[in-house]
């Protein structure tokens, strides 16, 4: 397994359009773009050189990333990894002892597909692998 590079820093919010401003206006990150992910989730992913700052504000009270919320508070909630092949990552951490969260793979903001792992493996650290989504041929 080879881990390509960061990919996003996914922070989770609880007023999205507060998040924007602050990250927009002090820190002079545009908005690149917003997405509704599995309709329980608004995402925004703001560039910031080679990798995003992806805001995440649950829709929903009984999600699990508004039990985060409400746990935690805002702030970072998990670091994305890419990698070339997320299939065989998968099989190789899972030779090593590591869990995978909820379904893996699945399909991931960003045209991305992605796998959650279990933070035990990672001192506490809630750790996403992800792979751009190969194009198909009608794309």
């Amino acid at each position: 397994m080879r881990i390509a590079r960061v990919n996003h820093l996914g922070v989770i919010v609880d007023d999205m359009d507060a998040a924007i401003a602050g990250f927009r206006d002090q820190l002079g990150l545009a908005l690149a773009k917003t997405e509704v992910y599995a309709d329980i989730l608004d995402i925004a992913f703001l560039p910031c050189g080679d990798i995003q700052v992806e805001l995440i504000c649950p829709r929903e009270d009984d999600d699990p990333a508004a039990r985060y919320l409400r746990e935690h508070g805002p702030g970072i909630q998990h670091v994305a990894f890419e990698v070339e092949d997320l299939e065989a990552a998968l099989a190789e951490l899972g030779e090593r002892g590591v869990e995978t969260l909820g379904e893996a793979p699945r399909a991931g903001a960003d045209d991305t597909i992605i796998a959650f792992l279990d933070p035990r493996s990672f001192g506490g650290i809630l750790v996403e692998l992800c792979q751009p989504r190969p194009a198909t041929p009608e794309e």
